[in-house]
């Protein structure tokens, strides 16, 4: 069956319109697995020659966070170019095509894609969409087979086709869902004579019943929950990388606290037992992770069946409390007591007298040997100071409130920074100025909001992003993945934007239909998917990164439960949890006493 894509989009965009009402809708989504676009042509080949030429995983994946390869005796005819990948076996015997896993990386055997559950399985049944269908963009001429696949390469569906006519259609082929429960490959083969070129590799996803917010709210945790490793109790820094290899702290104390607010029965994603499991299992493999004066490490990874700091990186203040106040207010929300009395132990076995600099400062932690202070100090206005200032008091320690600016500016009008402690509590809404800093939050937070929303107005209002409303000068990938970029409204001439903030600042708005309908764009451009948002989108092009990263999936799927409570005027389970505990209310004092 073919489908015109002015008619998709038309469709879309009608079911986008009903859901924006608050109207609960059934819509199909059309989930990206490849897009063939070059990110970087430096980082992709363009002839695999020999076919000894292979990609980088860490660099090029898949749209679902999974990595992909070249196969057959004709993969040497296989060319990369802009937009498109490209096989001319015309007058040739052989056969060549890609290969794309559908579920983690290839060699990660036991990650499977269930057809008919396409989320993970702690997911609620009512919340599971299914892939009904397999789409593809192709041109050219000749026979293309699809095939899906198990892990061990049992085969479950196949169907050749002739090349369709025309770059502009797509050919839809449905599949049985209930036969493919144990999916892990998806492939496409260039038979004997063939010469073509594949554009966009698709799945059809049959999304159940909802509204536009709580599918908003689904996405952004969905994305979270694929970088979540059941095997290891830990996240991923990236949904693209072997279990155990590139393991995030605060990211994994984010999926705590959201899974544990999925149990909210107003958003029901993930059941009340499953969160639990879930929560327990998570502190018990960081409860594992080794500890440098009380101080998580930023990264681990695993070695000889045990986790250790990743060579390099540090035993971070700032993210042991992000996890530390993510696992306490899951507990809280969840009624764990023993597991709030544990968190708490572990807080209170940090060594912050040793932390301290010589002007009372708090240092961003210890180098990789667990021992050396690292020179650099939390003194900043934002959020992450707000946040490493308030592990301090909650553990018990009795020093004189280390100082911090009082400019009520972000450094580099770096998006994330005014927002980060406003993903765990409500205080820093208030409009009173704070006992630290003497800086009014809500204001500078709305500030702060109206910079990013004027910036391409102003600066470039020809720009795309301009045109389409698009901001988030923030910190995350750069433009193809390759390296960490710091945003913001300060700086000139900023070209990515990492639309996290978007939902990071979303219940800020006093207006949340405003920030619905711009999501709502976002859907129908492609930046919001099945798996929640994109990396980063270029301000000045339609190019985007599809890639699944775990620290930003937090940031969107709490900055989207928070923009789903506001707006439904329901109980935030996360703020409440906030505000009845003791321990969180005794240490706020030192900021709103």
């Amino acid at each position: 069956m073919i489908i015109p894509r002015a008619l998709t989009a038309c469709l879309l965009c009608a079911t986008a319109a009903l859901q924006a009402q608050g109207e609960a809708t059934a819509r199909v989504v059309m989930q990206p697995v490849m897009q063939y676009q070059v990110r970087d042509p430096k980082l992709l080949p363009q002839q695999m020659g020999d076919g000894t030429r292979r990609i980088n995983p860490f660099l090029a994946y898949t749209h679902i966070g999974t990595d992909f390869g070249f196969h057959g005796p004709g993969e040497r005819f296989i060319t990369w170019e802009n937009g498109r990948v490209c096989i001319g076996l015309v007058g040739q015997s052989e056969w060549g095509g890609m290969w794309h896993s559908l579920s983690g990386m290839a060699s990660s055997s036991a990650e499977r894609l269930d057809f008919k559950r396409y989320y993970p399985s702690f997911i609620s049944d009512n919340m599971q969409p299914e892939v009904s269908a397999v789409r593809i963009q192709a041109s050219g001429s000749g026979m293309l087979k699809l095939e899906i696949k198990t892990a061990d390469q049992k085969l479950l569906w196949s169907q050749t086709e002739p090349v369709p006519q025309g770059q502009g259609q797509f050919l839809s082929l449905p599949v049985p869902a209930e036969e493919l429960r144990e999916a892990k490959f998806l492939t496409w083969t260039a038979e004997p004579g063939s010469g073509i070129c594949m554009h966009h590799l698709q799945l059809a996803v049959e999304m159940p019943a909802m509204d536009f917010p709580q599918y908003v709210v689904l996405t952004s945790y969905a994305k979270l929950a694929d970088c979540y490793c059941p095997a290891t109790g830990l996240v991923r820094d990236r949904a693209h990388v072997q279990p155990g290899a590139f393991d995030s702290m605060p990211a994994t104390g984010y999926f705590a606290l959201a899974t544990a607010a999925m149990a909210d029965p107003a958003v029901r994603i993930v059941p009340g037992s499953e969160a639990r499991r879930l929560v327990r299992a998570v502190h018990s493999a960081v409860s594992a992770v080794p500890h440098a004066q009380g101080l998580l490490p930023h990264f681990t990874r695993m070695q000889e069946g045990k986790n250790i700091i990743h060579p390099g990186t540090e035993y971070s203040t700032v993210d042991t409390a992000i996890y530390a106040f993510s696992m306490l207010l899951a507990a809280e929300i969840l009624q764990d007591s023993e597991l709030k009395q544990d968190v708490l132990k572990q807080v209170r076995s940090i060594d912050f007298p040793a932390l301290r600099g010589p002007d009372g400062r708090i240092s961003h932690g210890l180098r990789d040997d667990g021992k050396t202070i690292i020179p650099h100090y939390w003194g900043d206005w934002g959020g992450e100071t707000a946040l490493v200032m308030l592990l301090e008091r909650l553990s018990g320690s009795k020093l004189k409130p280390p100082p911090m600016q009082s400019a009520g500016r972000a450094w580099q009008g770096t998006g994330f920074i005014t927002e980060i402690q406003s993903l765990f509590f409500p205080d820093f809404d208030s409009d009173q100025p704070d006992a630290v800093s003497q800086v009014n939050w809500q204001k500078a937070r709305l500030d702060m909001l109206t910079a990013q929303r004027a910036y391409y107005a102003q600066s470039a209002p020809k720009s795309r992003a301009a045109q389409l409303g698009l901001y988030g000068l923030s910190a995350g990938e750069g433009a193809f993945g390759a390296n960490y970029e710091v945003n913001g409204v300060d700086l000139p001439g900023a070209r990515v934007i990492h639309p996290h903030y978007i939902l990071m600042a979303a219940a800020l708005d006093p207006q949340p239909s405003r920030v619905y309908q711009l999501l709502q764009h976002m859907d129908e451009m492609g930046y919001l998917t099945t798996l929640g948002m994109v990396e980063n989108v270029n301000a000045y092009e339609s190019r985007s990164l599809p890639m699944i990263g775990a620290l930003n999936a937090g940031f969107e799927a709490l900055g989207a439960y928070h923009l789903r409570a506001k707006a439904s005027q329901q109980t935030n389970t996360v703020y409440a949890a906030a505000l009845s505990s003791p321990e969180i209310r005794a240490a706020m004092k030192l900021f709103y006493p």
